[in-house]
C-alpha cells in the first residue's frame, strides 16, 4: 500500500498530539474535564493504535493477572530495535523472552537479593560519608549510589552517576513533610540509637521506615517510568468492552497510587498498617486490589528487580534519616526556597524538578561514626574505586 506525503504527515501528527495528550493524562490522572469520562478504563486512539488505560486495580487483577497469558506482549515499539531486541522491558512474549525472565528470576529472587547486600550497605556507607563532606552535591551523591549498585550487580564495577531515582522524592517529601521526619528519625533513635548504622536486618522493627518506604514509592511523581506498555496478543472482551488484539494496554501508575487514597498528596506513612509493610511482596501481590502502589508494574511484566530496590531504598532511607537533618533551603535574602511538590522534569520518564535542600550531620556523634566507617571501609577498594576480590570472595562465602 503507497501513502502520499499528506497522510504520512497527517498520522505523524496525530500520533504526536495524542502522545501529548497521554502524557498530560498519565502525569495528573485521568479525570481532569477535558479528558474522557471516570470510569476504570479510559479508552483513546493515539492516531491508528488503540490505547486503553487501566485505572483500577480490579481491571488490573482481571486483565493483567488473571489474563496474563493475553497481557504479557509488548507492542512493536521502536526503542526495542536497539540493543538487538534483548532488552527485557521491551520485547515482546517469546521465548527469548522467557528464558530472560527466568533468568532475571534466578538472580534477583528474594533469596538471591540477600546475597547483594554487602554492595549496597557498602555504597549506602559512601552516601553517607558523601553528604558529610560535601552536602551540596547531594544530587550527584544519589547518583553515584543508585548507579554503583546497579553496574555492581551487572557488570561487576562501580560506576560515577545515573538517574536520581527515589532516594531525591524521599529527599523532597522530608523537606516538605517535617513531621514526618521527625517521627522516622524518633523510631530510629528508639530502635538503632547512635552508635550503629541501620541495616536491613532491622527492617522487621521499622514499621514506620517501612511505611515511609512504601509512601515514597506511591506518592513520588516518577512511578510514570514504570508505565511501560503491555499487547493483547488476541483480540479479548472485557465486561462488554472489546480490546482489539495489539492494543496497547497501560497501567495508569499515578492514578492508582493517588486516586485510592484521601489527600494523596500529602506524604503519610501511617496509610499502611505494619503487617502490610512486613511482606515484602505486597507491593507486587496479584491481588491487585490489596496492592500498596502499582509502581513496579503488574502481571508478568512486573519488575524482576523488585527485591533489590526494596533494600537498596530501605538501606538508603533509613541511614540517611538516621544519619541527617534535611531541610528546606534559604535564598540570598533569607527567605526559604520555594517547592512546587508535584512539579517533574517534561517527558514520559520523569523524575522531580531540581530543588534545593540543607542536609546536615544530625550530631557529631554520628557524623564521626560514619567518617570513621567509610575510612575503614576504603581498604576494599582497588585503586580504581572498584571492590578488590577480596571483598567480592568475602561477600559471597
Amino acid at each position: 500500500m503507497e501513502y502520499t506525503l499528506v497522510t504520512l504527515l497527517y498520522w505523524a501528527f496525530a500520533a504526536l498530539g495524542g502522545l501529548l495528550v497521554l502524557t498530560k493524562i498519565l502525569r495528573y490522572g485521568s479525570r481532569p474535564q477535558k479528558f474522557p469520562p471516570d470510569g476504570p478504563i479510559t479508552t483513546m486512539k493515539l492516531g491508528g493504535q488503540n490505547l486503553f488505560l487501566l485505572n483500577d486495580p480490579a481491571v488490573i487483577r482481571d486483565l493483567l493477572e488473571k489474563r496474563s497469558n493475553n497481557y504479557s506482549c509488548r507492542p512493536d515499539l521502536y526503542a526495542r530495535h536497539f540493543g538487538d531486541n534483548l532488552n527485557i522491558a521491551l520485547r515482546d512474549n517469546d521465548e527469548i523472552w522467557r528464558r530472560q525472565r527466568k533468568m532475571y528470576h534466578v538472580r534477583l529472587n528474594v533469596r538471591s537479593a540477600d546475597r547483594y547486600l554487602p554492595y549496597q550497605h557498602f555504597d549506602s556507607l559512601q552516601l553517607l560519608n558523601d553528604l558529610v563532606t560535601n552536602p551540596e552535591g547531594w544530587v550527584q551523591h544519589v547518583q553515584r549510589y543508585t548507579a554503583s549498585i546497579s553496574s555492581t550487580l551487572l557488570y561487576g564495577w562501580r560506576t560515577p552517576r545515573t538517574s536520581t531515582g527515589y532516594v531525591k522524592d524521599l529527599l523532597e517529601a522530608m523537606v516538605l513533610f517535617p513531621d514526618v521526619q521527625a517521627e522516622a528519625q524518633k523510631e530510629l533513635d528508639d530502635v538503632i540509637g547512635s552508635g550503629r548504622l541501620p541495616t536491613w536486618d532491622d527492617r522487621a522493627n521499622l514499621p514506620y521506615i517501612r511505611g515511609v518506604v512504601e509512601e515514597t514509592l506511591r506518592w513520588a511523581p516518577s512511578p510514570l517510568s514504570a508505565a511501560v506498555p503491555h499487547s493483547a496478543k488476541e483480540d479479548d472482551v472485557y465486561n462488554g468492552m472489546v480490546i482489539p488484539k495489539g492494543s496497547m494496554v497501560m497501567i495508569n501508575v499515578w492514578t492508582l497510587n493517588h486516586e485510592r487514597f484521601a489527600n494523596a498528596r500529602d506524604f503519610d506513612p501511617m496509610r499502611y498498617n505494619a503487617e502490610s509493610t512486613l511482606t515484602e511482596n505486597n507491593a507486587i501481590s496479584q491481588d491487585s486490589p490489596k496492592r500498596l502502589h502499582f509502581t513496579f508494574g503488574a502481571g508478568r511484566r512486573v519488575c524482576p528487580g523488585f527485591h533489590v530496590a526494596e533494600r537498596n531504598l530501605f538501606i538508603a532511607i533509613s541511614r540517611i534519616l538516621w544519619g541527617f537533618s534535611i531541610s528546606r533551603a534559604r535564598g540570598v535574602d533569607g527567605e526559604f526556597t520555594v517547592i512546587n511538590r508535584d512539579a517533574v522534569t517534561p517527558g514520559m520518564i520523569v523524575r522531580p524538578e531540581d530543588f534545593e535542600c540543607e542536609i546536615k550531620p544530625r550530631d557529631s556523634i554520628r557524623e564521626t561514626l560514619v567518617k570513621e566507617q567509610w575510612q575503614a571501609a576504603e581498604k576494599d577498594l582497588d585503586s580504581e574505586g572498584n571492590f578488590t576480590p577480596e571483598f567480592i570472595q568475602a561477600s559471597f562465602t
